[in-house]
């Protein structure tokens, strides 16, 4: 045979001459497809950062089968069965009681976002979603015909027949559906609207669709400028007062408030997902990476749902408020209230929780709700930063403002609105905080309330979001040579004795109970 040698592969199976030949090393097979497959192999060791070791044990294996072996064999990656229990227990959180079809949604959104994010760039994650679903009826579980499940519903569009194949075959070897796959990724399309600039720069659309009696809708943020792409999109379990937040935005100068059409939404969106994504700062390409293809899903349900083309309530389409006049402002008077999201920077999961708070509270204050609902100690110093600079115990060598005398509304006053919180600023704890309604009290409610949440709180002095992620691996391996030492630290005696998936909403709320009061009285 000619000699075909490439220079990346002469010194595959070669000893160095410091080196004792390995005599296990069998010759490299110059097949095209395995030298490809060998070359993916190692530029995807490089890509992700593995160590010298793990780009040595690729050049001294023959084939990809016998590179992944060898890496399996020194512990430089999880076998299949750990890659496997690892995603599966991503969708395990599903298989608990009260449960429903959104959850199950986001759940897969995210998987699919982090995932991505894993991933190196030149690495199509349909690709890896593909492979493993065709394997995935050898992992018999609840939670594989989960992950199946949600994936045939909002998975990309080219895994959802190999995602729905997979769940025919583990659902005929006996594994049970939970009751949220009634329905799942078929949800009733309901009435759309948007705001839009006058000079046609972005536009904002809201689609709210329902699940029987249960509505939750899906923002989507066009950006013309950047090439029309998708800029931001995620779901909301709420929709009652969205086309109210909506309309309260197209009354400032320069906005146009719209209902939309079935038809007409359902082109607009297509249009944008016709073309590459355009988030423009990392929250915004989180929630399109976890969310792209759910919102692709919808739009599909959209342009081809039957029926009556709904507009908004009064079944107009095109239907523009007038803008409010210069100058004028919200009130924040004691009976409004701002419904805020709170999430923890940097946890994957996240960790979130939902609160409704006096729009007039002072930031002081609302420090205290942050404390209380996320279940932190209030032993740190903290501060909030806004536009109008930052709020929290008064140091002026820190530049940090007393958080006292300012209210919420003063530095937040509009749905989409943001602010920051830092909680400790050795551990670095940050939250974005996103205003997503500004709307009346309800009679006989007592605020600040929490209505919503995911996971546990990190506990305090951990070293941070990274250092939480150490601790759960810790915990996790009962071999790591930290393991006993974390369990001590901890002050419990079994890493079942924390769960960090665990919120318990009416324990949140029973720590707000302290500070809260009914706005308005029955």
């Amino acid at each position: 045979m000619p000699d075909q040698t490439l220079p990346d592969q002469a010194e595959a199976g070669r000893a160095r001459p410091d080196e004792t030949p390995d005599t296990d090393v069998q010759p490299p097979l110059w097949d095209s497809e395995e030298l490809q497959r060998l070359t993916q192999l190692r530029q995807l060791a490089i890509g992700t950062g593995a160590p010298n070791d793990a780009i040595r044990l690729i050049d001294a294996s023959a084939t990809a089968d016998e590179a992944m072996a060898r890496l399996v064999s020194a512990g430089l990656i999880p076998d299949e069965a750990d890659t496997f229990e690892g995603m599966l227990a991503w969708f395990a959180p599903l298989l608990e009681p009260g449960r429903d079809q959104l959850d199950a949604e986001i759940c897969g959104g995210e998987f699919i976002g982090e995932l991505t994010r894993a991933a190196p760039p030149d690495l199509e994650v349909a690709d890896v979603l593909c492979d493993v679903l065709t394997r995935l009826p050898q992992h018999q579980s609840p939670a594989a015909l989960a992950m199946a499940r949600v994936l045939a519903a909002v998975g990309p569009p080219r895994v959802r027949a190999i995602a729905a194949a997979a769940a025919r075959e583990l659902a005929a070897a006996g594994q049970a559906d939970q009751p949220w796959v009634t329905g799942l990724g078929a949800p009733r399309p309901g009435i759309s609207f948007s705001h839009a600039d006058i000079y046609g720069e972005q536009r904002a659309i809201v689609v709210v669709y329902s699940y029987g009696r249960k509505k939750h809708a899906i923002a989507a943020l066009i950006d013309y400028v950047l090439g029309g792409g998708i800029k931001d999109c995620y779901p909301v379990d709420y929709a009652s007062s969205m086309r109210d937040d909506y309309r309260k935005i197209g009354a400032q100068p320069g906005v146009i408030f719209s209902d939309l059409g079935r038809a007409e939404a359902g082109q607009i969106l297509a249009a944008a997902l016709s073309r590459l994504p355009c988030p423009a700062d990392p929250e915004q390409a989180a929630d399109v990476e976890n969310y792209l293809d759910l919102l692709r899903a919808r739009v599909e349900l959209l342009t081809s749902a039957g029926g009556p083309q709904d507009g908004g309530p009064q079944g107009v389409a095109g239907t523009s408020t007038g803008s409010r006049k210069p100058g004028a402002a919200r009130s924040a008077g004691p009976k409004n209230i701002h419904r805020l999201k709170v999430t923890l920077r940097g946890s994957k999961p996240p960790i979130w929780r939902r609160f409704e708070v006096p729009s007039d509270i002072s930031l002081a204050r609302l420090h205290a709700v942050i404390q209380l609902g996320f279940g932190w100690e209030d032993c740190h110093l903290w501060a909030f930063e806004t536009q109008a600079g930052r709020y929290g115990s008064s140091d002026p060598d820190l530049n940090i403002r007393s958080a006292s005398g300012k209210k919420l509304s003063a530095v937040a006053d509009w749905p989409g609105d943001r602010l920051r919180y830092e909680y400790d600023f050795g551990d670095g704890w940050d939250h974005d905080i996103v205003v997503e309604a500004v709307q009346p009290a309800e009679l006989g409610v007592a605020y600040p309330r929490c209505t919503a949440g995911r996971r546990a709180c990190p506990p305090e002095d951990c070293g941070g979001i990274w250092g939480y992620s150490e601790l759960l691996n810790t915990l996790a391996n009962p071999r790591h040579e930290d393991h006993g030492q974390m369990l001590w630290w901890l002050g419990i005696s079994s890493p079942a004795d924390f769960d960090p998936a665990r919120f318990d909403l009416d324990q949140a709320n029973g720590y707000l109970a302290g500070i809260s009061k009914i706005l308005i009285k029955p």
